[in-house]
């Protein structure tokens, strides 16, 4: 694995109340880092690195939903055939009939089958090594501040996607392979809400690789709480009203 260079302590003054946790995916065994011992799903990985003071590794052993597939594994679980067919999500009073669960499958992201052998996460102060994404639960206030540092330089829209099921995809293949970043809010996908994985209202952010430079260097630079943020709502309207006559004055004589 290729050592860490970005400087991500920046993360580390958001005082979320949850560690980010760094997470790797890899062909070969990575060295110096231990196997999880015990069997979880993808969904519960996150909160288990979050407890840990140590980064760890899994195989599509040791995950028991179909996360293993998601990320690149092969597969785990009721055969894809099976599931692919609807039938699982109808069992599971998800969907209303197969052909709706049939097209989870059309839209719902993943690495290539046989890509990936081993999975590392480590939470944030335990990365050593560049991390493929950086995975952040966080509360609306947190959130806005990582989001806004994506846009803040670049214009950037904020993106949501996600599914009732297989919602893992959505936080661990969907940022990798569009090098976008996304979020959703917990308590909304189906494999973690039965699990009790997190407690609802939770948002949670996957930074792609590609993304982390842009968003710690702009963290470093922005202003974290506007001048906005700190007002009454009647200041507001009278300071922005402001603005918008100096702006408007300003235009009359460029």
């Amino acid at each position: 694995m290729k050592p860490l260079q970005t400087d991500l302590s920046i993360f580390s003054k958001l005082n979320l109340e949850k560690p980010p946790v760094g997470v790797k995916y890899l062909f070969r065994k990575p060295e110096g880092i231990e196997r999880l011992d015990k069997k979880l799903a993808l969904c519960e990985m996150l909160v288990e690195a979050q407890k840990r003071d140590k980064p760890f590794y899994f195989t599509e052993e040791d995950e028991i939903c179909f996360g293993s597939q998601a990320v690149g594994m092969a597969g785990s679980g009721p055969s894809p055939s099976f599931a692919a067919s609807g039938e699982l999500g109808v069992r599971l009073e998800i969907f209303q009939d197969p052909r709706a669960n049939k097209r989870l499958f059309d839209y719902n992201p993943g690495l290539r089958s046989g890509t990936v052998n081993y999975a590392v996460f480590a939470p944030l102060n335990k990365i050593t090594f560049e991390p493929d994404l950086l995975i952040l639960q966080c509360q609306a206030e947190q959130a806005e501040i990582v989001l806004r540092a994506m846009t803040y330089s670049t214009g950037e829209l904020y993106e949501s996607k996600t599914s009732t099921a297989l919602s893992c995809a959505w936080l661990y293949a969907y940022p990798y392979l569009s090098n976008k970043v996304n979020y959703y809010v917990t308590g909304m996908g189906f494999g973690s809400i039965g699990r009790k994985v997190f407690e609802p209202g939770w948002i949670l952010i996957a930074i792609p690789y590609n993304w982390l430079p842009t968003i710690v260097q702009n963290l470093k630079e922005m202003k974290w709480e506007l001048t906005a943020y700190t007002l009454s709502p009647e200041e507001f309207n009278k300071w922005e009203k402001g603005i918008l006559q100096q702006l408007a004055k300003e235009a009359q004589n460029p």
